[in-house]
């Protein structure tokens, strides 16, 4: 038979079962293992992750679009393919972003914004005989 397994519960009410109030006891939070805080900022690889900000999110768009429009290989195939509506999906999420934070974004993410719409937007029209470039 399995060892049984032991836990511990603790009443965090502000009250008793008979109604009378608690006294308030100041609790620290749990410590983060250090495994698991090393964790939170490496990938697999042990390499440390880059820091997520705007430029990042929109370049993690751009680079999927890239490979739905069969430019750059998919890094898990390692072969060129396309998929044409889910690269429009792309765009259009691009572009919904650029609508929505009009305004918010400083010249340098608005600039970089513009310039992947416009990117991905003249690729998808090459590869749907649109335009030719």
């Amino acid at each position: 038979m399995d060892e049984e397994q032991k836990f511990n519960v603790t009443d965090k009410r502000g009250f008793t079962e008979d109604g009378t109030s608690r006294p308030v006891t100041e609790e620290k939070p749990a410590e983060t293992p250090p495994a698991a805080a090393a964790s939170e900022t490496k990938d697999k690889s042990g390499e440390p992750r880059p820091p997520i900000d705007f430029p990042s999110y929109i370049l993690g768009y751009y680079t999927q679009g890239m490979v739905l429009l069969g430019e750059i290989p998919n890094p898990y195939t390692n072969k060129k393919e396309e998929d044409a509506e889910s690269a429009r999906n792309i765009i259009d999420i691009l572009a919904l972003l650029e609508q929505k934070t009009k305004g918010n974004l400083s010249s340098e993410e608005s600039q970089l914004v513009e310039s992947v719409l416009y990117e991905l937007r003249m690729k998808f029209m090459a590869k749907t005989s649109r335009i030719k470039l």
